[in-house]
């Protein structure tokens, strides 16, 4: 049986007059195609196990450092917390859920002024902090995924992931053949890792906001210096995907590869 998954040309926006922050369907049906809200996407079957999403998520200087994300249980965040009363905080809260649950969760909080924001789940790296607290597996996972998600201009464009992760998997898609990267650490910690390398064609036509551009104060480095690469850095995925992306760098063991149009 053929899955599917649909990703949609507009992520998280920030609040204005809206009630709802809604992080960007990714639907996922077995058999059939979807059209997530503003349409667009890329189809992504079962040979072929990666996932197409959009980037757009604005951060400078420290992700984390802005709106600190917490380890407990997302259901359990407060009205009181910064993170549910300030539009960039919204925006965090709503990557973070997507990138932690599967495409048919979602979650819904009030803010201080009661509020309800719900946040929609997407790919799936972390379930389990819905309820419960996120452990450093989860932490990693959910870090890689907000830094790959990362464009310093703001400007959403789609992105093709890889990850040794059963939600996500290895598969390449002729839609999105260039390597941009790999992206890793824990942005959950009070001195915060936020890392990337270089992948093969990160200079082929780069993303505006993204790396391989010019990009305004990062939330991230290189930890093998400018246009360090992440071959011969980190360890590729097993055969036969290989030349899919990377499953291991300098001991981090939770790595999104990231691939662009």
């Amino acid at each position: 049986m053929q899955i599917l998954r649909r990703s949609a040309k507009t992520a998280a926006k920030f609040v204005r007059q809206s009630l709802m922050v809604t992080a960007g369907a990714i639907s996922l049906l077995p058999g059939c195609q979807t059209e997530a809200p503003g349409g667009g996407g890329v189809e992504v079957s079962a040979t072929a196990p990666a996932i197409a999403s959009t980037n757009g998520l604005r951060a400078r200087n420290g992700l984390p450092a802005l709106v600190p994300l917490k380890a407990s249980g997302l259901s359990t965040i407060p009205k009181s917390s910064s993170i549910l009363n300030t539009s960039e905080g919204l925006v965090q809260l709503a990557y973070a859920a997507r990138c932690a649950l599967p495409a048919n969760r979602s979650l819904t909080l009030s803010d201080a002024n009661g509020i309800k924001h719900t946040f929609t789940g997407g790919i799936g790296f972390a379930p389990e902090w819905e309820t419960s607290s996120c452990g450093q597996t989860c932490q990693e996972w959910v870090s890689a995924c907000l830094l790959a998600m990362v464009n310093t201009a703001g400007v959403h464009v789609p992105i093709w992931l890889d990850a040794e992760h059963s939600a996500v998997g290895f598969g390449q898609s002729p839609s999105y053949p260039h390597q941009e990267g790999a992206f890793f650490g824990n942005v959950f910690l009070s001195s915060p890792s936020a890392n990337f390398c270089a992948g093969r064609d990160f200079l082929v036509s780069p993303v505006t906001g993204r790396i391989g551009s010019e990009q305004d104060a990062p939330p991230y480095s290189d930890p093998y210096g400018t246009g360090g690469k992440c071959a011969g850095n980190c360890t590729p995925s097993d055969y036969p995907n290989a030349q899919d992306g990377f499953k291991a760098c300098s001991g981090w063991n939770r790595v999104v590869t990231v691939w662009r149009q």
